[in-house]
C-alpha cells in the first residue's frame, strides 16, 4: 500500500481495507469511527490475518467501533491511498458499499470541499 503517494508499505495477509470519509456504511457498521467528512481526509481501517471465527467474535466490536484496539487492527488519516497485489494470487476485488469497482491494483482519494452543504 502506498499513502498519500508517499513510501510502499507491505502489510501481510490482509483480510480487509475499508477507507471512508464517514463514521458509518454497511448497515450500520462503525467501521471508520474517526472519520469526519469536514476534514478533507480518509480514514483508512487495515484489517490484518482475520479468520471466520474472528468476524463472529468480534462483529460487535465493528458496530460499535471499539475495533481499533482489536490485534491486528490498524488505522491511519490519510489523503489518498493505493493498494496492489504483491502476492500474485490475482482477482483481488474492490467494492463499495456493496458495489463491485473492479479490481486491484486501484487508488482512490478524496477531493476536499467538491459537495457544498447546505445546512
Amino acid at each position: 500500500m502506498q499513502f498519500n503517494e508517499g513510501e510502499w508499505v507491505t502489510f501481510p495477509q490482509v483480510t480487509a481495507i475499508c477507507a471512508g470519509n464517514a463514521k458509518y456504511f454497511g448497515g450500520g457498521m462503525k467501521i471508520t469511527p474517526n472519520a469526519d467528512p469536514f476534514t478533507g481526509s480518509l480514514e483508512v481501517v487495515i484489517l490484518q490475518d482475520f479468520k471466520w471465527y474472528d468476524f463472529v467474535m468480534k462483529l460487535h466490536r465493528l458496530y460499535s467501533g471499539t475495533h481499533l484496539s482489536v490485534k491486528n487492527v490498524s488505522t491511519r488519516s490519510v489523503l489518498s491511498i493505493e493498494v496492489e497485489d504483491v502476492s500474485g494470487s490475482g482477482g483481488i476485488y474492490i467494492q463499495s458499499d456493496g458495489e463491485h469497482l473492479g479490481f486491484l491494483p486501484k487508488k482512490i482519494g478524496i477531493l476536499p470541499a467538491a459537495i457544498e452543504m447546505i445546512f
